[in-house]
């Protein structure tokens, strides 16, 4: 057993035998055709295994899981120690857009359940319109949250972005964590402490609200806010003048996407999907959130001119 650390010590388990037949992928990527070892990682509660396929005589390893194929070399504990080293400066992460400061644009946050293309409107905006682009998935794993404009999936591509480091990433790493826990608990409908989320979208908001003073421009942010609660209490962080999109898709459409994106793994279909009856629609009297229904023959362009469209006919009322 060794540790590492993501969300404080992960213990991180390897087991050696016969885990049965590769998928294709891991075939592909190795020639073994044989699962010979098991990865397993411990997050608080949460329990996560991969099987995959040890090469190179012990010195790779190659799984894949619902998120795609990996990839793990072995390394000299002086090559981890510089790895653990690097990072971006969490106060101010390296972006591609232009700074400027003295223009404070718009900002409009994507949110809706899992598969309904949150990321990828932001970043079509950020690519088509001039958005800056803020992934808030990228808040939880303590990455760098400005994806490259031009990858192709968005949501994929947030594992391949640089650790943030600095002051400040201690806290964050245990608000998340403990916020993580009564997400837990919320998702099987069990009693939770809400002080906890609000700790944790205080600390996202403050987030948000600096890099948007030092950046500038018009905002779009990806991030599942679940419920009507959830999104008033942002509010009264980032202040009223922002605009929610809500993503709605039936559910037989979602599991498709899910599945595509998901490597056909039903068991991360089937857990994401359940997420659509957490969400809570837009409600009575709620103020400055708008409603997307997307459809299965919609492209990302066409869910960007319909969100336009209703923004600004919302603006002009």
């Amino acid at each position: 057993m060794v540790k590492g650390s993501v969300l404080g010590d992960c213990p991180v388990g390897l087991k050696y035998g016969d885990f049965g037949e590769a998928d294709a992928m891991v075939r592909e990527a190795t020639g073994q055709s044989i699962l010979n070892m098991e990865l397993s990682v411990s997050v608080n509660d949460d329990h996560h295994k991969e099987l995959g396929v040890i090469t190179e005589n012990g010195a790779k390893l190659t799984t894949q899981s619902s998120m795609g194929l990996h990839e793990y070399n072995k390394i000299s504990k002086e090559e981890a120690e510089l790895v653990m080293d690097e990072g971006d400066p969490i106060d101010a992460p390296p972006t591609q857009y232009k700074i400027q400061p003295e223009n404070q644009g718009c900002l409009l946050w994507f949110s809706g359940p899992p598969g309904l293309g949150k990321s990828t409107s932001a970043q079509l905006l950020a690519r088509e319109n001039g958005y800056v682009y803020y992934e808030a998935d990228c808040f939880n794993s303590c990455k760098n949250p400005y994806i490259p404009v031009d990858v192709p999936d968005p949501t994929m591509a947030q594992l391949k972005q640089r650790p943030l480091k600095g002051e400040g990433l201690e806290h964050r790493m245990e608000v998340i964590g403990k916020v993580m826990r009564e997400f837990g608990l919320f998702l099987k409908g069990e009693e939770y402490e809400k002080a906890f989320f609000d700790n944790y979208y205080t600390l996202m908001c403050e987030d948000i609200r600096g890099e948007k003073e030092r950046i500038g421009g018009d905002w779009a942010i990806a991030h599942c806010t679940m419920t009507r609660d959830m999104r008033d209490f942002i509010r009264t962080k980032l202040g009223p003048d922002f605009i929610f999109v809500l993503l709605e898709m039936d559910l037989d459409t979602t599991k498709e996407r899910l599945r595509k994106r998901h490597h056909g793994d039903e068991q991360a279909v089937e857990m994401l999907a359940a997420l659509n009856e957490k969400c809570d629609p837009a409600g009575d009297g709620e103020e400055n959130v708008v409603t997307v229904k997307v459809t299965k023959e919609m492209s990302p362009q066409d869910v960007i001119k319909k969100t336009m469209e209703i923004v600004e006919k919302m603006k002009r009322l």
